[in-house]
């Protein structure tokens, strides 16, 4: 189940199945472009957002046609409903509105109606024939809302305020009519807060759905040209996703989410170059939410909470407890133990005693997974009653810390977990250790400083691949003081591969009795050379099966 409401699960109750949307250009034009096509929002393509499937056909029977043929091939589509996408569905007189509206309806059983326009472009007389439509066919309006703020609309060449999109909102449902709002995120100069203040609104005049956009740069636009002059700020993937999923939880549960990220076709696309396909973004987003508890809504309504995992866990040989993890069919630990991996591996081949006896020490952890690393070198640290201790840890499964904390043998490790889940930060006399509960690759560009000693525990270093990349590694390299250390739980030589052409010495520090197995690495100045491939992520966004077939085409 998604942790949000999807326009095709909305569609699932009230239909019994998906309607697939079938796209039509009626070509009534815009009135914010000039009669030769010129001019516009400034973010708008010449062919009006006209969708590429459709994009050839030369009448409204032969587009219909076509999307309907690539519905069923594609997806194999049962149920359709016909969508006056491309510029604005309504700028036309009431007369050619009934005349084309009455000509596309007979020519497919539809089951529903959808009429993109705008805020301006809603006449009573087109009001009064869509309510009357409506007694026939489900009717929905899909409002080109983009912003809820004047400066905003006005940069954009919008032609219209805010208050003209809520009244027509209002005016709509005053006609009994749904209406879904789109709304385009990462505009110029519009911050985090502005965008949940268009998010709320949209919510507060009882919209019926909302279309998330993020701001694509498309060429031929007076967006593509303002850009080209003065570049400005656009959201990669993983920005784009924090921001948008932190406001679908201001979004009730009960508003379906139509889409959550702009489709444009590359050919057109100038910025952003995003390399995470449409799918796996979605996917991205799901397990993100799923990985934190959090779901829509969650902010604004009384939500129960998302109950933590029922771990299936296992006693290891030196007394603590690991877990299974159904997603890599494995346990979080060696048999021979949590705390003599962590002690045997991490503590002790960091030299983090010695470095605690000297001087405050910064740690980051990458897989913070049960804590059982970090819960040891905060021990150590009260142990010692020296300095302080810094941790940084980094991992995307928030839930894993409630779950473990209910297993786990030790009164302090409890407590760190609980902290950390409620509230992202531990400290004490000797100890402070911030969560930081996102993707790694993500995580680690929001650093800004170095440390002295770097954990890195990728599980199943084949199964998480984007962890031990040539490219994760130069990044690490990075944030490494010169005298630092990196320690890792991975015993491939593919990662020793990656962690050499890095920039790093990498000496293997198996241990013979028993099946704990890592690398340590220090700078080195001069990198090694490597006739095998490591693990490559060029772009910081392919999954981890892309990875290792990467890598295996590679190798051949």
């Amino acid at each position: 189940m998604l942790p949000y409401l999807s326009h095709k699960a909305y569609m699932q109750s009230r239909y019994g199945e998906a309607l697939f949307s079938i796209p039509v250009n009626l070509e009534f034009g815009c009135p914010n472009r000039d009669k030769d096509g010129s001019g516009g929002c400034s973010f708008c393509p010449e062919h009006g957002a006209r969708a590429a499937q459709i994009a050839d056909a030369k009448s409204v029977e032969e587009q219909i046609q076509k999307g309907i043929d690539f519905a069923k091939r594609r997806y194999k589509a049962k149920r359709f409903a016909l969508y006056i996408q491309a510029y604005t569905g309504t700028f036309a007189s009431l007369v050619k509105q009934k005349e084309a509206y009455a000509k596309l309806l007979s020519l497919y059983p539809f089951d529903a109606l959808h009429i993109g326009t705008r805020p301006d472009c809603l006449s009573e007389s087109t009001l009064e024939y869509l309510a009357e439509l409506s007694q026939k066919i489900d009717v929905v309006v899909e409002l080109g809302v983009q912003s809820l703020h004047d400066a905003s609309l006005q940069h954009m060449n919008r032609g219209h305020n805010a208050a003209c999109s809520l009244e027509a909102i209002e005016r709509l449902h005053g006609k009994g009519l749904k209406v879904y709002g789109h709304l385009i995120i990462g505009l110029p100069h519009e911050t985090p807060d502005m965008w949940k203040q268009s998010v709320q609104g949209l919510v507060d005049a009882g919209i019926d759905g909302i279309k998330f956009h993020n701001l694509h740069i498309i060429e031929k636009t007076d967006l593509a040209r303002e850009y080209e002059a003065n570049p400005f700020a656009l959201l990669s993937e993983y920005e784009y996703a924090e921001a948008l999923i932190e406001l679908l939880r201001y979004v009730p549960s009960r508003i379906p989410i139509l889409r959550l990220a702009t489709d444009t076709p590359e050919r057109e696309l100038i910025a952003p170059k995003w390399h995470m396909a449409k799918g796996q973004f979605g996917e991205y987003v799901t397990q993100t939410m799923c990985y934190r508890g959090i779901t829509q809504g969650d902010q604004v309504e009384e939500h129960l909470l998302m109950p933590s995992k029922i771990l299936k866990t296992f006693l290891l040989e030196d007394g603590s407890v690991s877990a299974w993890s159904e997603t890599y069919r494995d346990y979080y630990h060696p048999k021979a133990g949590a705390y003599r991996q962590a002690q045997e591996q991490f503590i002790e081949k960091s030299d983090l005693r010695a470095r605690l006896e000297k001087s405050d020490v910064s740690v980051l952890e990458i897989g913070f997974g049960m804590g059982y690393n970090t819960f040891c070198a905060v021990s150590l640290a009260q142990k010692l009653a020296k300095n302080r201790l810094h941790v940084k840890a980094i991992d995307q499964d928030r839930m894993l810390l409630k779950s473990a904390s209910a297993v786990v043998p030790n009164a302090l490790h409890v407590k760190l977990l609980e902290t950390l889940f409620t509230c992202k930060r531990y400290e004490d006399t000797f100890a402070k250790v911030e969560f930081l509960n996102a993707e790694a690759r993500y995580a680690i560009t929001l650093l800004h400083e170095q440390f002295d000693v770097i954990f890195l525990d990728p599980f199943i270093e084949s199964n998480n691949a984007s962890l031990v990349s040539f490219e994760f590694f130069q990044h690490l390299r990075k944030l490494l003081k010169p005298d630092g250390i990196l320690v890792a739980s991975t015993a491939l030589h593919v990662s020793q591969i990656g962690l050499s052409l890095a920039g790093f010495e990498v000496h293997v520090s198996n241990d013979e009795n028993s099946d704990i197995k890592g690398v340590t690495a220090i700078l080195s100045s001069s990198p090694s050379l490597h006739v095998k491939m490591p693990y490559q992520d060029p772009y910081g966004i392919y999954s981890d099966k892309q990875i290792e077939t990467l890598h295996q085409k590679s190798s051949i």
